[in-house]
């Protein structure tokens, strides 16, 4: 005995357009919703790399000046890299040299260890007093300082909880703080 094998209707599949308008719309608004979260993520990441180059060279710059038993400077550097200026601020980059005379200046003779690049636009960094253009490392890893300073570090969205302090102290030590935790009440 056999048995019959039912054929079934077939359907047309596919969406109307007013589903489609539907998912378009929910879509957008969470887009709408999920975008500044995003911006935001990649602000506190350029915050945080250039938080971490910063301190990263202080703690390099006091290594080098142990190993070698020598002055090592970190400085704000020229726009060609190859010396310390004055004028601007640190977002403009720094470099890192031994300083033989301990003078602050790269002479002749004297190693550049490293360069680093300027921060990111709309990302600043300023120096309290004492480290506003340069910091040197003695030969036994204490610094130039005679107290603890700060560096603050801000981006477009201003001093609060975003910003960040490298501190430095006259040992040498090093460490990120919120700005605000930090002692400070600006982007300076």
């Amino acid at each position: 005995m056999t048995r019959d094998k039912t054929v079934g209707t077939s359907h047309a599949s596919g969406f109307t357009l007013i589903e489609l308008m539907i998912v378009l719309a929910i879509a957008a608004t969470l887009l709408v919703m999920v975008v500044p979260s995003f911006q935001n993520q990649i602000l506190n990441s350029r915050m945080s790399a250039a938080t971490s180059d910063l301190l990263g060279s202080f703690m390099s710059a006091k290594a080098e000046s142990s190993g070698r038993s020598d002055f090592v400077t970190v400085c704000k550097r020229n726009v060609a890299g190859s010396g310390c200026v004055t004028s601007g601020n640190w977002d403009q980059g720094w470099l890192t040299f031994v300083d033989s005379d301990g003078d602050g200046v790269v002479d002749g003779g004297e190693q550049i260890i490293q360069i680093h690049r300027a921060l990111p636009e709309g990302t600043t960094a300023r120096g309290t007093a004492q480290i506003a253009n340069l910091i040197t490392y003695r030969p036994n890893g204490m610094t130039s300082l005679t107290a603890t300073q700060t560096l603050v570090l801000c981006d477009k969205r201003g001093f609060g909880d975003f910003a960040r302090g490298v501190v430095v102290s006259i040992l040498g030590k090093g460490s990120i703080l919120k700005a605000a935790d930090a002692g400070q009440g600006d982007c300076l």
